[in-house]
């Protein structure tokens, strides 16, 4: 008996592109239509566009701008943009004028209620204008006021980003912790659980080997076309992530900002990556079912591993959050108008009249606390016996799958790079 070889090359995949006859679909259409009985092939599709959107706190802004005429001052030595620290260098730049400064997306501003770095660069990615203060080795102070477009250069950098899914998350503990886990402060013993991770939708998860990409791959971050420069922090081979870069300028804001903790503001970044269906064993490694991929639950405080769950427990088609603006005119006081992580609530005459697509995470928040006005299916996990509920999610699945869209439709327009990797992803085998 022969067995044929499938396999196919990116140049014949560019080329079925260019002819407007290449398959191309999300890993959430695949999920769709195996759900639907479906028996879907190899020969059925050339490309498939993964995504993650969630809190990525290592992120940072790569930034150079000009702040004074030549000649007149040496550097800058202190700088600070909407009341948020910023570290100039490496790079002096002597006597030119100019500043090169990093800016950590979870850096908290000084000046600002609830504003920290990934709010500052949804804030120049929307077009604002921003305070930048700064101080020169001669003691010389300069406020200017600049946007995106007034700016040599602006980068977005992820350090750990579109980790191999994350952790479901749960208090075992007698007392409340505030923490990063939640939007509120955690309640104790064992009776909510949190998680994180977009499931099947994931990168990683739908190429396990690396097969397909890499050093060098094109990516979108944000919406903009950026590049996978290699393994991130903290990484190690049962955990993999990765390192990322884009140009800011290109970047759309609903796929980033700030999300508000009980511990404080943490950064959203969203990540799409294509699979080109490459060979048989590509084609085989895809998630087929939320329920193939394993949720951690970990003890909040110690992180200790304490049961499993999976993807399947918490994602089933109930991504997008519903609100219904009739229930909110029936209150004669909102008590929950402050509490959105993302500040999605529209406000008018003191009640929440719409939500703010472009800001709304479909974390649930303000479906636990006011569940006449917002639907949503949080669902629950069985946990030592008992169906746990599940409080806050801090991913966006919702999001991601728009944004595995939104490379879907770049890539069959062939406005998106289908490239080999420069080199291959290189893990560690352990965290030391």
């Amino acid at each position: 008996m022969f067995f044929v070889v499938k396999k196919r090359n990116l140049s014949e995949i560019r080329k079925k592109i260019e002819n407007g006859n290449a398959q191309v679909i999300t890993v959430q259409e695949l999920l769709n239509r195996i759900s639907d009985g479906e028996k879907v092939k190899f020969e059925d599709v050339d490309v498939v566009t993964t995504a993650t959107k969630g809190l990525m706190s290592g992120i940072m802004g790569i930034f150079s701008f000009r702040l004074s005429p030549p000649k007149t001052l040496r550097k800058f030595t202190e700088v600070s943009i909407n009341g948020i620290q910023a570290y100039p260098g490496p790079c002096p730049n002597e006597y030119l004028g100019i500043v090169d400064l990093i800016l950590y997306g979870t850096a908290q501003s000084q000046t600002r209620e609830r504003y920290c770095g990934g709010s500052l660069f949804r804030d120049l990615v929307e077009g604002k204008t921003v305070e930048i203060i700064a101080k020169s080795s001669e003691g010389e102070k300069i406020v200017k006021e600049m946007n995106l477009q007034d700016m040599q250069f602006a980068k977005l950098m992820g350090t750990r980003q579109a980790i191999k899914n994350y952790n479901a998350m749960i208090n075992c503990e007698s007392y409340k912790v505030d923490t990063i886990f939640s939007c509120l402060p955690f309640e104790a013993n064992k009776s909510q659980i949190t998680f994180s991770g977009c499931g099947a939708l994931n990168p990683f998860q739908n190429d396990p080997e690396f097969e397909t990409f890499g050093v060098g791959t094109p990516i979108l971050v944000n919406g903009s076309k950026g590049y996978l420069i290699g393994p991130g922090t903290r990484n190690y081979i049962e955990k993999p992530n990765m390192m990322t870069i884009a140009r800011m300028n290109e970047m759309k804001p609903e796929y980033m900002g700030a999300f508000k903790t009980s511990y404080g503001l943490e950064p959203i970044c969203s990540i799409a990556v294509p699979i080109p269906i490459l060979n048989q064993n590509i084609f085989n490694n895809l998630v087929k079912s939320d329920r193939d991929v394993n949720l951690t639950i970990l003890s909040l405080v110690g992180r200790e591993k304490v049961g499993e769950a999976t993807y399947g427990d918490v994602w089933e088609n109930n991504f997008l959050m519903k609100f219904d603006p009739k229930a909110c005119k029936n209150c004669e006081k909102c008590k929950i108008i402050d509490i959105c992580p993302t500040n999605a609530f529209v406000i008018e005459n003191k009640i929440i009249s719409a939500i703010d697509r472009s800001r709304c995470f479909n974390c649930g928040t303000c479906v636990r606390l006011c569940p006449d006005a917002f639907k949503l299916d949080l669902k629950s996990i069985n946990f030592e016996g008992q169906d746990i509920p599940i409080v806050l999610r801090q991913s966006d699945r919702y999001g991601a799958i728009n944004l595995a869209e939104e490379l879907k439709s770049l890539i069959l327009k062939a406005e998106f790079p289908l490239m080999s990797p420069t080199g291959k992803l290189d893990f560690a085998e352990f965290v030391k």
